[in-house]
């Protein structure tokens, strides 16, 4: 009877699986219930692995097909877990460019974020500021004039040799700005930002830098549709059934809107890199998993350097929730030296995300 029940459940695991695979490929604004379909995937991915596991052990010849499954879709399991070789080391005529990407939650600029760490804004941008990296991807970033911690255009910027670009999408009542920049030590000639052609108050935003060699770079930052779910109300849903249906609907309804939006922003995003001449480097908080339609339109365009050089699991959120939202894209152009998620740097609810490349030669 346990081994029908098992049959039967590899039958339903494998077509779970082939469903989540087939839903990357779906865009939300035609199709939304691919975006959740696609999100399962998973557990698809484990479940396939466990049952391979069972068969391995008690019918080793039934065992055959949950492996065939992972061979197949190996390339799903290294979105979520890999294992890579040491950095490569450059050519010593090649130019190292460090890149660093963080979400930096307003700089912890509002009193509830720092009420029980007062230090903590100024903490945080010090670090910032300090990073070796050449070139800086901020995503929420928050900048105020006339206060000397958040005065954070001159200290990340022109007291480090750091050119600088901001986008704002708010300016408050007493002339702080919000929105997204990008810092470079390499000359910025031109600067943009990607419509959507929709209101929102996620940006793309993009600087072309001179390198050393001459050769220009494309540099996008991102920060795509937020998925706006709270721990809390997860917590609250799985608890209790009445729990389910309030926080529930409300967990769904959110979630329903950031696939439409963000499979929207996406392509739009693509098109602007498609219409790109030079060498790309996209990096930002994409606000989506690895098994997203998101995800999976950006990978079929570009490399990701977690699953190119990452190791373990990769999880960027900083919370209870074992999310990797936060991604390095690079184009063919680009080879990949080093990647690393700074998991032990906790100022915000997500972790910096630093890589370090190099413009393959030309032949």
């Amino acid at each position: 009877m346990l081994k029908k029940f098992l049959s039967f459940l590899t039958s339903l695991s494998t077509l779970w699986l082939l469903l989540g695979v087939l839903c990357q490929y779906i865009p939300a604004q035609h199709f939304w219930p691919a975006g959740f379909i696609a999100m399962s995937l998973p557990g698809a991915l484990v479940l396939n692995i466990v049952l391979g596991v069972f068969w391995l052990l008690h019918r080793p010849l039934w065992a055959l097909w949950p492996a065939l499954l992972v061979v197949v879709f190996w390339g799903q399991h290294t979105r979520y877990f890999t294992l890579n070789t040491p950095d490569a080391a450059p050519d010593p005529g090649q130019q190292r460019i460090k890149v660093l990407n963080y979400n930096v939650r307003v700089f912890n600029s509002y009193k509830h974020l720092h009420k029980d760490d007062p230090e903590l804004p100024e903490r945080e941008i010090q670090w910032v500021a300090d990073h070796p990296a050449d070139i800086l991807c901020l995503q929420e970033f928050y900048h105020y004039s006339k206060d000397k911690t958040y005065n954070s255009r001159k200290r990340i910027g022109k007291e480090q040799g750091r050119e600088v670009f901001v986008d704002k999408f708010l300016i408050n009542r007493v002339g702080a700005e919000f929105g997204l920049a990008i810092f470079s030590r390499f000359p910025i000639v031109d600067k943009g930002r990607v419509e959507f052609g929709f209101p929102t108050k996620n940006q793309v935003i993009f600087v072309d830098v001179k390198l050393p060699n001459q050769d220009t770079l494309r540099v996008y930052n991102m920060h795509l549709e937020s998925m706006a779910i709270e721990e809390k109300d997860v917590a609250a849903a799985v608890e209790s059934e009445e729990g389910l249906k309030t926080k529930g609907r409300s967990i769904a309804r959110r979630l329903k809107g950031g696939f439409i939006a963000r499979s929207r922003q996406v392509q739009r995003l693509l098109e602007h890199i498609e219409a790109c001449p030079y060498p790309v480097l996209l990096s930002g908080d994409l606000n989506d998993l690895p098994s997203s339609y998101t995800y999976q339109q950006l990978r079929r365009h570009l490399n990701n350097a977690f699953e190119a050089g990452g190791s373990g699991f990769g999880f960027t959120y900083n919370g209870k929730l074992p999310l990797r939202i936060d991604n390095h894209f690079y184009s063919d152009q680009l080879e990949l030296l080093q990647f690393d998620v700074l998991n032990q740097i906790a100022f915000t609810d997500h972790f910096p995300v630093e890589a370090t490349y190099v413009l393959k030669e030309t032949e």
